[in-house]
């Protein structure tokens, strides 16, 4: 007679929650590694090669990055606004592989002027999301050049199309479906994710009118998984701002569980980064954490994840440099993140606080 294999919980656990339970215990003592390696850390020294073995680690997980290449960056038109212009840049992070952005230019500014780059997060039209724009145009307001690009399978950067050029798949959908391939050849959708941020800073630093010696960084949702993960890997990048990412591990997976494949970096917690190491590898370079307190990613831990880092910036003498902005609202680069965000970047680019 047919009838169940397994009862109805096995050490007090249903058997479809089995498998999720085993490797919610390995991530949590995983986590609890983490913070133990890094609350052992007592000097400047200790801290500066915890932070050149994590992040060289951080980079042979992500199975490393291209060389560069020539840019081949192209104005194809521009936008006139009120003090302001916005130039339709194309340019090629890779040979053939085209990056569509846009550069807000302040019309009457001290050049060259900081610039601040904005990654977008995981809106399908990209770069034309509303609240990407307004953070284009605050910055630009204040006199800071800014330049938002589409990541692939965003905006204007559709890869996989049908017979009538309609995308077939896009977005989060997307990225993960690049990272199987990726997978494959030892690398994940975030390599290439940053290496298009990476030549998005070579083509915002080459401009006259920037000066490469004051970068920012500001991004929100999976624009701030790009800020966390450029500001950690691009030492030009002299003041960041992620929005709506920053947590940590312990409560992204017990509460939203796995993302999509460029926020999945393989063994990450193993070779002991959580999201306290985003900010920890950035001390003492100025930091600010933006944060929803309705958010899917959890307050909690975005606090406690800032308390952490907030030690080590102490013993590299930089209290001051890393903060928190905390909004009460849902999910979103709403009106007071962006205020913190550009208010961040004018008090450290600017001098202007």
């Amino acid at each position: 007679v047919a009838g169940p294999v397994l009862p109805e919980t096995v050490d007090g656990v249903a058997p479809k929650e089995m498998m999720r339970q085993y490797w919610l215990k390995q991530a949590l003592r995983a986590t609890e590694a983490c913070d133990s390696t890094r609350a052992a850390l007592a000097t400047r020294d200790q801290v500066t090669a915890y932070q050149a073995r994590v992040r060289q680690a951080f980079v042979e997980a992500l199975g490393g990055f291209p060389e560069r290449t020539p840019l081949n960056a192209q104005t194809v038109g521009t936008i006139l606004r009120d003090g302001y212009r916005v130039e339709k840049i194309l340019f090629e992070s890779q040979p053939q592989h085209a990056v569509s952005a846009l550069l807000y230019l302040p019309e009457k500014a001290a050049l060259p002027a900081p610039g601040v780059l904005v990654p977008c997060g995981h809106s399908a039209g990209g770069k034309d999301c509303d609240t990407y724009q307004w953070a284009c145009i605050q910055l630009v307001k204040s006199g800071i050049v800014a330049l938002v690009y589409d990541p692939i399978d965003q905006g204007e950067r559709m890869q996989l199309l049908d017979a009538k050029g309609k995308p077939l798949v896009s977005n989060t959908a997307a990225h993960s479906r690049v990272g199987v391939g990726c997978i494959l050849l030892g690398r994940n959708t975030a390599t290439l994710r940053i290496w298009d941020g990476m030549r998005a800073l070579d083509y915002l630093c080459s401009r006259k009118e920037v000066d490469a010696s004051r970068i920012g960084c500001i991004g929100n949702s999976g624009g701030g998984t790009l800020t966390s993960y450029l500001m950690t890997l691009d030492p030009r990048i002299r003041a960041a701002a992620p929005s709506c990412y920053i947590t940590d591990f312990r409560h992204v997976i017990e509460k939203i569980g796995p993302q999509d494949a460029e926020q999945n970096v393989f063994g990450q917690l193993a070779f002991g980064m959580d999201h306290a190491e985003y900010l920890t590898l950035r001390a003492p370079a100025p930091t600010l954490v933006c944060s929803a307190a309705q958010d899917f990613f959890a307050i909690g831990g975005a606090r406690a994840t800032v308390e952490k880092a907030k030690r080590v910036y102490g013993l590299m003498g930089a209290d001051d440099r890393l903060s928190q902005c905390v909004a009460d609202e849902k999910h979103g680069f709403t009106a007071p993140l962006r205020a913190g965000a550009v208010g961040w970047m004018k008090r450290w680019l600017l001098h202007d606080d």
